[in-house]
């Protein structure tokens, strides 16, 4: 197996980035690098990765508080669906609201689309519109590997909050149920915050869908 999938779980909100990296040619992507940038910057830089890009399930403070300082290291491209850009664009704002400071993100993001392919290195990565927890949510499915990273449209036994500014519950869960649940049972699945699930065990126990 190419592909190592590290998690590094970061700032006030305990928000799970994940860093893949293809170990054949080195090639690394982050997504939701939230906080840390010190942290993440040197595991690149310890395991000699070469930064892509970054890429985004959505753009709420806690997941992008990074993305700043990781930009002005390297000049990579920041990969987010374009509905979500309002929250990027407001990033900072939201996080004081919260009495939490972070770098306002100032490179413009390169827009994701629902079934884009990305690749890392051999790995092809699907993009799966998710919206609900944020309007431009996008889901990384990475087939080959059976992994399912859910940002924060589903957690273990759990979902995203839908009473954010563009939260909207009933959309969130028909994301749920007609994009991931058609997911194989045997998925991991890797969320925004919290520990690991599958895609069965989900479907049997989340307590949210039904």
């Amino acid at each position: 197996m190419n592909l190592s999938v590290y998690l590094f779980t970061v700032g006030p909100l305990q928000e799970n980035c994940y860093l893949l990296a293809d170990e054949k040619s080195k090639a690394a992507v982050l997504i939701d690098p939230g906080d840390d940038a010190d942290l993440l910057l040197g595991v690149l830089k310890e395991k000699n990765y070469k930064l892509q890009a970054i890429w985004l399930t959505h753009a709420h403070f806690d997941h992008v508080g990074a993305v700043e300082d990781i930009t002005q290291a390297f000049d990579v491209p920041v990969l987010l669906h374009a509905k979500d850009n309002i929250l990027y664009d407001n990033a900072a704002m939201a996080a004081a609201r919260w009495e939490i400071t972070i770098k306002q993100p100032s490179k413009k993001p390169t827009e994701l689309k629902d079934g884009q392919i990305l690749k890392l290195g051999d790995t092809e990565v699907e993009c799966i519109f998710t919206p609900g927890h944020a309007p431009g949510h996008i889901a990384f499915y990475i087939k080959s590997e059976k992994l399912l990273l859910s940002g924060d449209a589903l957690f273990k036994e759990g979902i995203g909050r839908t009473d954010l500014p563009f939260g909207d519950h009933q959309q969130l869960l028909k994301s749920i149920k007609e994009r991931l649940f058609v997911l194989p049972d045997d998925t991991n699945v890797y969320s925004g915050h919290g520990e690991g699930t599958t895609i069965a065990h989900e479907k049997e126990y989340n307590p949210f869908v039904s």
